[in-house]
């Protein structure tokens, strides 16, 4: 019985210690990858950005960002950067209301973009993370330039919203499921729709 109590003990104190004082949670080392911003003017400057805020979301906000012989992180916000990027991950930053601004996550870009925002919600006491997603169509004729702008596709409707983006390849928008939103398959797709239209 006292051994037993005495391994209680000291995995109580280790989780004390674990979570540092007043029970907070310890916090990652940051994990930086070679990346850059493109500042308000338009010049890229390059160093590491970290991968690996203590919030997913964060990414969508602002970047920490170390500037090549900077000795530490700096807070990048929309300020600062228009886009930003790190490893194969490339944010672009768009109006999201009148007072907002957000980083998109690029999916796949080409002839079309399409991009995911993630935002946390409140659902039943807990926080979870959503997404949201949307298309443009960098390349369309004056006809349809109203597919240049960002539009947000619906996941419960997305195969009618997606409809006139991919009109010119019907094949590829007929073989997407009416009802599923299958986020890999519809990256696959807008990528196969890209590959049709590269060096055009």
């Amino acid at each position: 019985m006292k051994k037993i109590l005495a391994i209680l003990l000291i995995g109580s104190a280790a989780t004390a210690l674990a979570q540092g004082p007043k029970g907070k949670q310890p916090k990652m080392a940051p994990v930086l990858s070679p990346g850059y911003y493109v500042n308000l003017k338009g010049d890229t400057i390059r160093g590491e950005v970290q991968s690996n805020p203590d919030e997913e979301i964060f990414l969508y906000q602002k970047l920490m960002f170390k500037a090549k012989g900077a000795g530490k992180l700096a807070e990048i916000s929309d300020k600062k950067a228009k886009a930003y990027g790190y490893d194969n991950n490339h944010f672009l930053l768009v109006p999201f209301d009148q007072e907002t601004n957000v980083y998109l996550k690029y999916l796949t870009r080409g002839r079309l973009n399409f991009f995911e925002y993630k935002y946390a919600v409140s659902e039943g006491g807990q926080e979870v993370i959503k997404s949201m997603y949307y298309i443009q169509d960098t390349k369309a004729g004056d006809e349809d330039k109203g597919l240049r702008e960002l539009t947000k596709i619906s996941q419960n409707f997305y195969k009618k919203d997606i409809k006139p983006f991919l009109k010119d390849q019907a094949m590829l928008w007929n073989d997407l499921d009416k009802f599923k939103f299958d986020l890999p398959v519809i990256v696959k797709t807008i990528q196969e729709f890209n590959k049709m239209y590269e060096g055009n």
